[in-house]
């Protein structure tokens, strides 16, 4: 995401309301509908850390350090394959790269597996709007909370979160789908990211192709 455009999400986001997504805990089978949970696929691992060192630009580790508390922005980009861009969420950016193309399709699951155990809450792009009059585009913000891990795991299909709508401020759509088949020309001038408020110990976030 340009730096305008992040500069008009920030505005945006302080004025207006976000629109609350409930999260139902379901048990783990019911969570995974037609999905191999043993199959192929790529797991990311976010870790709540007070501090951490280290090397953060290696694509082929599947790791992003974020802070137990504050807020983090993981941008999340489009590329051929999957990897972690920058993992050091730690400064509040890291970043991570999805496979696009009109292909690709992923089931996602998310599940929190560390202490504190208090969940973690998710701010996130649900929609893009396009204003003429300002040539600009302007984004609606959803909101999430995973379920913290107490005695046993909750899987949470996290699949819909990465569901976008693009539209036209005077009504009218210009495209919806997720984000990996978003076009790319589309997708750059707008953007895709999770901006966590605090984060348990270990969320798993697992991407399942089909």
């Amino acid at each position: 995401m340009n730096l305008g455009i992040k500069i008009i999400c920030i505005v945006l986001c302080a004025m207006m309301a976000l629109s609350v997504l409930p999260i139902l805990a379901a048990p783990a089978d019911a969570a995974k509908p037609g999905i191999d949970f043993n199959g192929p696929h790529y797991t990311l691992n976010v870790l709540g850390k007070k501090n951490v060192g280290g090397d953060f630009d290696n694509p082929q580790r599947h790791t992003i350090f974020v802070p137990l508390n504050g807020d983090t922005n993981i941008t999340m980009t489009q590329g051929d394959e999957f990897a972690v861009l920058d993992g050091n969420g730690m400064d509040g950016d890291a970043i991570f790269q999805i496979p696009s193309g009109e292909s690709q399709n992923f089931k996602v699951y998310v599940v929190s597996l560390g202490k504190p155990g208090n969940g973690v809450d998710i701010d996130y792009p649900d929609g893009w709007i396009y204003d003429n009059g300002t040539n600009s585009w302007y984004v609606e913000i959803a909101s999430v909370h995973v379920a913290g891990h107490s005695k046993k795991p909750v899987w949470t299909d996290a699949t819909e979160w990465f569901y976008l709508e693009y539209e036209w401020a005077t009504g009218g759509m210009i495209w919806e789908g997720y984000m990996w088949n978003v076009p790319s020309d589309l997708f750059d001038d707008t953007g895709y990211w999770w901006d966590m408020q605090g984060c348990d110990q270990h969320l798993q976030v697992r991407f399942y192709p089909y």
